[in-house]
């Protein structure tokens, strides 16, 4: 090969390499995205319902999302009632929600008869109530099943701890855990 051709052999190589690059540069560019990000209130909250709220060492986080008692304690031989906390629904529009029991570990408590929560809209019940019982005290309903709350509604969730006359109010106590699954 004389050298012109060279110079052409390399020159055609120059030019097929820079359409190649050229090209596969080509395809590559850059998108951005900016946005505002602020927070929204949530709109499903729990609010306390005195008397029984203090009564039972009631405690709603600042976001009221979740709410503890410390003191709920029933009577021995007897069923006591509690009404310690309300549901309200203040969005723009209706849910489904569900309470139902993550955890409670009184299936071997045996001076317990019996833990009932119930949610009511008014004085009409709304859902299954949940009902735990010991093993071998009777079949535990464990859910309330999914119901509709307005935008607007404030529900109470009412408690019913029933304790053996047998119980002992030093030692006996069961943890109970529940979970409001709110959908749209």
């Amino acid at each position: 090969m004389d050298s012109r051709n060279k110079r052409i052999f390399k020159l055609l190589s120059l030019l097929i390499s820079a359409l190649v690059i050229g090209t596969a540069s080509a395809y590559t560019y850059n998108m951005f995205m900016t946005s505002t990000v602020g927070v929204n209130a949530l709109g499903m909250s729990f609010v306390a319902n005195e008397n029984d709220f203090t009564i039972c060492g009631g405690n709603i986080a600042t976001d009221k999302q979740s709410v503890t008692f410390t003191t709920m304690n029933g009577l021995l031989g007897s069923p006591i009632t509690y009404v310690p906390v309300n549901i309200h629904c203040a969005d723009t529009a209706g849910h489904h929600i569900e309470l139902m029991v993550s955890t409670w570990d009184g299936a071997d408590e045996t001076d317990l008869n019996s833990i009932t929560v119930t949610m009511y809209n008014g004085g009409t019940p709304q859902g299954e109530s949940i009902v735990l019982y010991p093993t071998g005290g009777g079949t535990s309903v464990l859910t309330t099943g999914s119901v509709p709350i307005a935008n607007g509604d404030t529900w109470n969730v009412q408690w019913i701890v029933d304790w053996k006359s047998s119980a002992d109010p030093g030692t006996d106590t069961v943890q109970v855990a529940l979970i409001l699954v709110v959908a749209d």
